[in-house]
């Protein structure tokens, strides 16, 4: 037993040496920098990605969106960097490199896709969801769905308005040689197509939806209502740090410092959002 005991004393020595070695051999500002930088305060990257049509630089992004990164900072107490990114393909590559913490974005079924197939969490998204309208001219002999047959229709092309645009008309029974479908690059063009004769039907978002009301013309039909603007959070956020983020949000509302950092972006308020939806959005415009 003396023996054994001996022993023991003996290893806790040569442990107790090799730590202080160990210490010693350290650069003089490596365990000052691990005390001052712990990982709970590493930056949060937090992405800005408005549309596929956006024509803004990225100075305005930059500057539309601080006070949003602001309101986050403090409510999770580490420090944010802000990226903008006016491309959407540039914004879709660093997507796949998963160095996003936190995002914003308008093209829903590129952040709803990441949400599906990187483990993404859905956060908050804008109230008023997002219903992408068939337009036509007032008086138009077009008065329900099915005179459609035989027109032609304008879409903006490859955007999120596109894909719920066909989706509608596979849900309404059209079939590819029922209709023929234009496409343009602009949401505004599309509206100019249908107020020039170029087309007899044209699919808009709901912001050129509601101005082509607004001259007295006429919305056949409306598609599906589904997520708008959304705030998604990387898997590595943990789900305390999530439930803080999606409170402050959706508070925003409620303080004016908030409204401050809404009133830019275009936003009036946040309310909670649930992975399900983007799920669903998903399923129906088949991706």
């Amino acid at each position: 037993m003396h023996d054994m005991s001996r022993l023991m004393q003996e290893r806790r020595r040569l442990v107790s040496a090799f730590l202080g070695c160990a210490l010693a051999a350290m650069a003089p500002g490596a365990l000052a920098q691990a005390k001052k930088s712990p990982a709970s305060k590493e930056p949060l990257v937090f992405s800005i990605n408005e549309g596929a049509t956006t024509l803004v630089t990225p100075e305005e992004l930059f500057e539309r969106y601080t006070g949003l990164a602001k309101s986050i900072e403090r409510t999770l107490g580490r420090p944010v960097r802000l990226e903008v990114y006016p491309e959407t393909a540039r914004f879709r590559a660093e997507l796949d490199r998963r160095r996003f913490d936190i995002v914003f974005g308008k093209t829903v079924n590129l952040l709803a896709g990441m949400i599906r197939d990187k483990q993404f969490q859905a956060v908050v998204k804008t109230k008023v969801p997002y219903v992408a309208g068939f337009i036509t001219l007032k008086g138009s002999p077009i008065r329900k769905p099915g005179d459609m047959r035989g027109k032609v229709i304008m879409m903006p092309e490859r955007v999120f308005t596109t894909k719920l645009g066909e989706a509608t008309l596979r849900d309404l029974g059209f079939k590819e040689k029922d209709v023929t479908i234009h496409y343009t690059r602009f949401q505004e063009a599309v509206a100019l197509s249908v107020e020039s004769g170029a087309a007899d039907v044209g699919v808009v978002n709901p912001t050129v939806k509601q101005q082509w009301l607004e001259k007295g013309n006429t919305v056949l039909l409306e598609a599906k209502p589904v997520p708008n603007w959304s705030i998604i959070a990387s898997p590595g956020m943990s789900q305390a740090e999530a439930g803080r983020l999606r409170r402050t949000l959706i508070n925003l509302k409620n303080s004016e410092r908030g409204k401050q950092a809404l009133k830019p972006i275009g936003v009036p308020e946040f309310v909670a959002a649930t992975n399900a939806e983007y799920l669903e959005l998903l399923k129906f415009i088949g991706e």
